[in-house]
């Protein structure tokens, strides 16, 4: 497989393109703020007591550190559990040099070194947990344990990554979500919002980043913005 290729976004903060699929692993406007604003903000994930969160597409961690930087700074004892979803060393290995400037960044780092060169898929760091399902995500989604509150879906587009934005993944992350769960992507393509309302989800626009359309945020509850 070739190398991926650096790239800045405009925000300051790096990314990659990935050479077989011609895409970034995140929108140029700016990777650190597309983690922040596409996912856990407008989900809320600090809200929840002891949040289990599916960081679907785990790339260069960086949604995942910025759900626990959102969540310790509203509230250091929540205990957090991340479910870590990814099939390309390649990208874990371009996070041990990233320097995206997240306060969580580094035990993301360790948790990938101890993965890339231990084996190990479970890292805890005091009330952090964070577990890599390396593989088909439509596979590993069936060995998460218990119910999760959160699903970050970050697969390239679904022109470029079509298995992953199909209803029986929906259905999947649907069934793993708790009863007051909810997803949010950075896709608002109708196939995808059908599919997630196929699955039973209750779709709605997310914020516009980077982007002339919205994102989408979808919820297993009856929700209003």
């Amino acid at each position: 497989m070739r190398s991926l290729e650096p790239q800045q976004t405009l925000d300051g903060s790096g990314t990659y393109r990935n050479p077989e699929l011609g895409e970034l692993y995140h929108t140029k406007s700016g990777a650190v703020t597309e983690s922040i604003e596409k996912y856990s903000k407008p989900l809320k994930v600090w809200l929840k007591e002891s949040p289990v969160i599916l960081d679907i597409c785990f790339g260069l961690g960086y949604n995942s550190a910025a759900a626990i930087d959102l969540i310790r700074s509203n509230n250091n004892n929540s205990r957090i559990r991340i479910y870590c979803f990814e099939n390309d060393t390649r990208i874990l290995e371009k996070a041990l040099d990233a320097s995206p400037g997240f306060e969580s960044y580094s035990l993301i780092q360790r948790f990938v070194k101890n993965f890339l060169e231990k084996k190990e898929a479970k890292f805890v760091d005091q009330n952090v947990e964070l577990v890599m399902l390396f593989g088909d995500a439509r596979e590993q989604i069936r060995n998460v344990k218990g119910e999760a509150d959160f699903a970050f879906l970050d697969p390239f587009s679904p022109g470029k990554q079509p298995e992953l934005w199909e209803k029986e993944l929906m259905q999947d992350i649907y069934n793993a979500l708790s009863e007051q769960g909810s997803l949010a992507t950075y896709s608002f393509a109708r196939k995808v919002r059908d599919n997630l309302e196929s699955a039973g989800f209750k779709v709605l626009p997310g914020p516009v980043i980077g982007r002339r359309s919205p994102s989408t945020l979808a919820f297993k509850y009856k929700k209003t913005l």
